[in-house]
């Protein structure tokens, strides 16, 4: 009757230290846009943990107070190696969603649609906005950031 929710099974925790830590950072800070976004999503004093998926995945979680925020679905890669795919809590965190990646602006109707896992359709689209800092329109398999018009906090990845 109910959906249920998605789990994911763990086979393995690590907690980066100092050196990991500032790795880290640094690929974020080269990857999304500077050093006030890299401080702003991984405070140098926080807790952050790497953990693997099970179920013959290669696919790595870093979370940062218990919260995900980043996505490696390279999971054979050192962290930071490797792709890197901000989760939300990582854009609810910096405030716009433009500021990581370029957003794609959706209708109020159709967000309750493509939170319910529809794929979103070209007339659910309203607009497309560039990341900050960029020119460029995304191109096809550019990863994106959702977020529904008169909303600032972002929805989908």
């Amino acid at each position: 009757m109910f959906k249920k929710a998605a789990t994911v099974a763990f086979k393995g925790e690590t907690r980066l230290r100092g050196k990991e830590g500032k790795r880290l950072r640094e690929a974020v800070a080269l990857s999304f846009g500077g050093e006030e976004i890299a401080a702003a999503i991984l405070p140098s004093k926080a807790d952050v943990v790497v953990r693997k998926a099970g179920g013959g995945t290669n696919v790595q979680f870093v979370f940062l107070d218990g919260e995900c925020m980043f996505v490696q679905l390279d999971g054979k890669a050192e962290i930071g190696a490797g792709e890197l795919m901000p989760a939300l809590p990582a854009f609810w965190k910096v405030g716009a969603a433009e500021t990581l990646l370029p957003c794609v602006v959706i209708q109020r109707p159709v967000a309750r649609f493509v939170f319910g896992g529809a794929n979103l359709m070209a007339p659910g689209v309203h607009s497309v906005l560039p990341a900050v800092g960029s020119d460029s329109m995304p191109r096809e398999g550019t990863l994106v950031v959702l977020r529904a018009i008169g909303n600032p906090a972002a929805c989908a990845v």
